[in-house]
């Protein structure tokens, strides 16, 4: 039976990514085939080698365009015969290019319930405001910023006893758990319906 191949793209320390591959080493179906960051020294990088999950750097040189730099990213994805790609706190906003070459076939997770706080410091956002609720967000990937498609929405009860990093710590521990779970779940409904 073939496996899905998996890629993830990643700019960070990835929690998430260390999350995703380590249980992909226990799926029989499908596997975690490369890491890509756009950071030479992004310690995700590192977690792959861990992993024995192979990694790769793809640089941004400035007379490349965003669309240019995606179409990059598009061919290293296809040097490892990748069927669906898996962002994790992958820091830019891909372009159609991007997207077209991999149609659906791209999710994301937010550190917070979307639509509210897009972007980056999600945590920082949530933190500082009177929410009784936060969260992550699971979707699937547009062009805009954190829009597309929600497939699964997680919250948690804050506790104004908290401090930040102490919040921060819980909203990471529902991501690194729930990511794998709806990953699993969104790759094997594609390949249901024929799509991967």
């Amino acid at each position: 039976m073939k496996k899905i191949r998996l890629a993830i793209l990643a700019s960070g320390s990835g929690s998430n990514a260390d999350s995703i591959m380590f249980w992909a080493k226990d799926q029989t179906d499908l596997e975690v085939v490369c890491v890509v960051s756009d950071k030479k020294k992004a310690f995700v990088l590192e977690r792959a080698l861990a992993c024995n999950v192979k990694s790769q750097y793809v640089q941004k040189n400035k007379s490349l365009s965003k669309e240019e730099y995606d179409l990059k990213l598009c061919q290293t994805l296809e040097s490892f015969s990748v069927d669906f790609v898996i962002l994790a706190g992958f820091m830019r906003i891909l372009s159609k290019t991007f997207l077209d070459y991999f149609p659906n076939k791209v999710i994301n997770i937010h550190p917070s319930l979307l639509p509210k706080y897009p972007g980056k410091s999600a945590y920082e956002k949530s933190y500082a405001s009177n929410d009784e609720e936060y969260g992550c967000t699971i979707h699937f990937v547009e062009e805009g910023m954190d829009t597309g498609k929600i497939i699964r929405q997680e919250k948690l009860l804050r506790n104004r006893e908290d401090s930040f990093l102490e919040f921060k710590k819980k909203g990471l521990e529902l991501e690194n758990k729930l990511y794998p779970i709806v990953i699993g779940e969104v790759v094997r409904d594609l390949k249901k319906k024929g799509m991967l």
